[in-house]
């Protein structure tokens, strides 16, 4: 058994993350239960992380874990503000906002006018800038599970309760862009929530510093045909200025 385990543990480390029917079809002769108490029993170890319908390994995950809030907000803060000061142009087309977590983020709550608009946000420090600042502004934390990494809420009440929302313009942040996956993040609950949001936003808009490009992340929550503008601190490169035309979505 420990060797059936310990085989069990490296196949996951190398894949990274599998499904739980990939690990019974490994293993034709054994019940699914038994499978499930090997994996209970790696998890407890240490060795994985299970999730519903699967596992992934805890190794994994740290390396692909995004930086903590307090490196990000120091880095290329100059272009973030180009970036929000781009973005802010879009407030006074819409009543209905929503705001991502994310350091460029922040920048643009510092930038929404105190108006009588309604801003929802996924973000507890976006929320907290525009209660303390903007006192006309309606300001909506929806709930759900605390990622400590990038101080974000997420989870099945969180999407599920966006479900009931209609938005009229969403901002996006960006951890990571490529040609061949689109726009991802380093959380599979976030990445569901920001399809969610997307889907029922009138307008989006993503932001994303450039240093974003040609990187990855785990899970992919959208691609350029389902955004409307992207705002970046510089010029996109021809290949994906060419992707993003193809696929009407605007840059600035």
């Amino acid at each position: 058994m420990q060797e059936r385990q310990t085989l069990i543990a490296e196949y996951i480390q190398k894949e990274g993350e599998v499904r739980f029917a990939e690990i019974c079809e490994l293993y034709p002769d054994l019940s699914s239960m038994t499978i499930r108490r090997d994996l209970e029993k790696l998890e407890q170890e240490g060795s994985i992380q299970r999730f519903r319908g699967g596992a992934r390994s805890i190794d994994i995950m740290t390396k692909l874990k995004e930086a903590t809030y307090d490196l990000r907000e120091a880095e290329r803060t100059e272009g973030k503000r180009r970036i929000a000061n781009k973005a802010a142009d879009f407030l006074s087309e819409s009543r209905s906002i929503y705001i991502d977590a994310g350091t460029t983020c922040i920048q643009l709550a510092k930038l929404v006018p105190d108006e009588n608009i309604f801003v929802l946000t996924s973000a507890p420090y976006v929320a907290l800038e525009l209660a303390q600042n903007r006192m006309n502004v309606k300001v909506h934390l929806i709930g759900g599970q605390l990622n400590r990494d990038t101080l974000a809420l997420s989870g099945s009440y969180s999407k599920n309760y966006m479900k009931n929302l209609n938005i009229d313009l969403a901002f996006i942040g960006v951890s990571a862009c490529s040609l061949k996956n689109g726009f991802s993040c380093g959380d599979f609950l976030e990445a569901e929530l920001k399809k969610t949001i997307i889907n029922q936003a009138q307008k989006v808009v993503c932001m994303m510093d450039v240093s974003k490009l040609n990187s990855n992340m785990p899970y992919t929550f959208a691609r350029p045909r389902d955004i409307d503008v992207l705002i970046t601190d510089r010029p996109l490169p021809d290949s994906y200025q060419k992707v993003m035309q193809s696929s009407n979505t605007v840059c600035l």
